[in-house]
């Protein structure tokens, strides 16, 4: 029988120390929920947490914000770039145009010029390539008729 009492003594023992346990865990669970109780009804914290919460907020609206002038620049991007070669190509036609023009103009009169020299150049080079083809029987007679002096050349 004393085997009996013994595990009966030893069975109780470790109840009471898990009760003892379980009393302290208690009293740790009843410690604990009054500091939550506490920090839920501290001032400073809710405060802290209602500005967090406002920074929140604050930082939400300036992502979609931003997302949104990045969504309008991106709408607005295609159409300005396709101006801007347009104007840069109309200023390009433009100045090209212009250059024509001006160089036309400033080379008018000497073409004008050139055209009313060029028949008296062949003309020139003619009497030159047959002059230079003379003998000198043609020479004499030329010289004769054009009453040029033969010493003077």
């Amino acid at each position: 029988m004393s085997n009996a009492l013994d595990l009966f003594r030893a069975q109780q023992a470790a109840a009471e120390q898990v009760l003892d346990r379980l009393n302290d865990v208690a009293d740790l669970l009843r410690r604990l929920n009054d500091q939550v109780t506490q920090l839920a009804h501290d001032k400073e914290l809710r405060q802290i947490l209602h500005e967090e919460h406002t920074w929140l907020d604050t930082a939400h609206r300036l992502v979609t914000e931003t997302r949104r002038w990045r969504e309008e620049e991106a709408r607005r991007h295609w159409p300005a770039l396709v101006y801007r070669w347009i104007a840069a190509s109309l200023f390009a036609l433009a100045s090209a145009y212009v250059a024509a023009v001006g160089y036309a103009r400033v080379t008018k009169p000497f073409a004008e010029e050139l055209e009313t020299l060029r028949p008296r150049a062949e003309l020139g080079q003619l009497l030159e390539d047959r002059m230079s083809t003379m003998t000198p029987a043609e020479r004499r007679q030329l010289d004769a008729l054009m009453k040029w002096k033969r010493d003077a050349r």
